[in-house]
């Protein structure tokens, strides 16, 4: 097991493609739990960051009923522009800001404490859903790795994740699309070094993750939409 000290050397190392940090992983003598490790940490430290946030960005904006009360006034001016049903307009703009509100956090109270448990949550989850799909693919592209190895290995696509470290400042985000892009480049390396894979086939395999959370998110997007509009919340 590798000491949490080394984690920072890693993941910078990993952030320029070096080989080594995934080699190190792959080859601890217990991966999967390294990698899981390493994905808390730092998860639990991006949802701190992204907490202080929220929390001076909910404190320097105005009160969060005062904003939705000047939106729902607008959308109501623009039903009466088009002849839209005012009452439908108006409840929609109220469902919209209120989950927009309740993600941004800028209602005080426990919402503003979410990113401490989902930030970790989802990289975990994304973490094994990575692994256990790059792993499937790169075996059936003539992988040599195993699966325990390769959770280790990918762990490091985290590491983009220090960048969202900054966000313990209002107002500061960093694009997704990059973390995203940076991410997939570090999976690549991790899975050509777990699996003696070509290059060619170690991008491949790094990417069909991706094209599988694309088929599953719209589907989980509708189900949430459709469990919102359910609750009826306000």
């Amino acid at each position: 097991m590798l000491q949490p000290y080394l984690y920072p050397e890693l993941v910078v190392r990993s952030l320029v493609l070096e080989e080594e940090p995934a080699a190190i992983m792959a080859s601890d003598d217990n991966p999967w739990m390294e990698g899981l490790v390493l994905t808390l940490t730092v998860g639990v430290i991006a949802g701190i960051a992204q907490t202080i946030g929220r929390w001076f960005t909910a404190a320097s904006l105005p009160d969060p009923v005062a904003i939705g009360n000047t939106l729902v006034a607008g959308w109501r001016q623009f039903a009466s522009v088009t002849s839209l049903p005012a009452p439908a307009v108006e409840d929609g703009a109220n469902r919209i800001w209120a989950a927009y509100a309740v993600m941004q956090g800028y209602y005080a109270g426990w919402t503003q404490g979410v990113p401490l448990l989902a930030t970790p949550f989802v990289l975990v989850i994304w973490w094994l859903f990575f692994g256990i799909v790059a792993f499937a693919a790169a075996r059936a592209m003539g992988g040599k790795g195993s699966l325990n190895s390769t959770l280790g290995a990918v762990a490091l696509i985290v590491a983009p994740q220090v960048f969202t470290f900054l966000a313990f400042v209002p107002f500061v985000a960093v694009s997704g699309a990059l973390l995203t892009v940076w991410s997939a480049l570090i999976g690549y390396r991790a899975l050509q070094v777990a699996h003696d894979l070509p290059w060619n086939r170690a991008a491949l395999a790094s990417l069909i993750p991706y094209a599988g959370a694309m088929l599953l998110l719209p589907l989980l997007g509708t189900a949430f939409a459709l469990g919102f509009t359910a609750g009826g919340y306000r």
